[in-house]
């Protein structure tokens, strides 16, 4: 069931109107399926709020890897697209409503585990990215670097006005940090 279920739809609602105020009537018409249905799947409002949820974060997760191993773009590219992927694709949402941190728990100040565990794979998969083909001034130091770029994603992501200004300006991070 969960294949018709859409993550995206139960995270508009969540972001609109928050987790907490939807009810399970809210969340089935956003889905598709009845109430009983997702009760029968899930068991609790909770459980499907936590699917919904983990289920941004692997979906986020598996488009920043996949940015990461594109052998086609150069590695200052690679890391900025990895890292828009993980927060910077997520502006809008974050920024639509009061619930929008709920929905975007890779932007949170104080991420659960399942956000940290996602984000060490990030780290890692930068730092090794970094380690392949970063300058060698830069090499030595790749997972600090890419730590201290997920940090600068993160807060550049609450930062900037904008997302054109979020991209603008972690390009030129980006590029400072491996330049050196």
């Amino acid at each position: 069931m969960t294949n018709r279920i859409s993550a995206d739809s139960l995270l508009a609602v969540a972001a609109r109107i928050g987790f907490r105020k939807a009810s399970m009537e809210d969340l089935a018409r956003a889905t598709g399926v009845s109430r009983q249905a997702l009760y029968n799947r899930f068991g609790s409002k909770d459980a499907l709020a936590d699917w919904a949820v983990q289920s941004r974060i692997d979906r986020s997760l598996a488009e920043t890897l996949a940015h990461l191993d594109n052998p086609a773009a150069a590695l200052v590219a690679r890391l900025l697209a990895a890292l828009d992927a993980w927060v910077g694709q997520h502006m809008a949402t974050l920024r639509a409503s009061p619930h929008g941190i709920d929905v975007v728990p890779m932007a949170a100040p104080a991420p659960d585990e399942a956000v940290r565990a996602a984000e060490r794979k990030l780290v890692a998969a930068m730092a090794n990215a970094i380690r392949r083909g970063g300058p060698g001034t830069a090499v030595a130091r790749a997972g600090s670097l890419a730590q201290a770029l997920c940090w600068t994603a993160k807060g550049l992501v609450h930062a900037a006005p904008d997302h054109a200004t979020f991209r603008r300006e972690l390009e030129l991070i980006v590029g400072a940090v491996l330049a050196r």
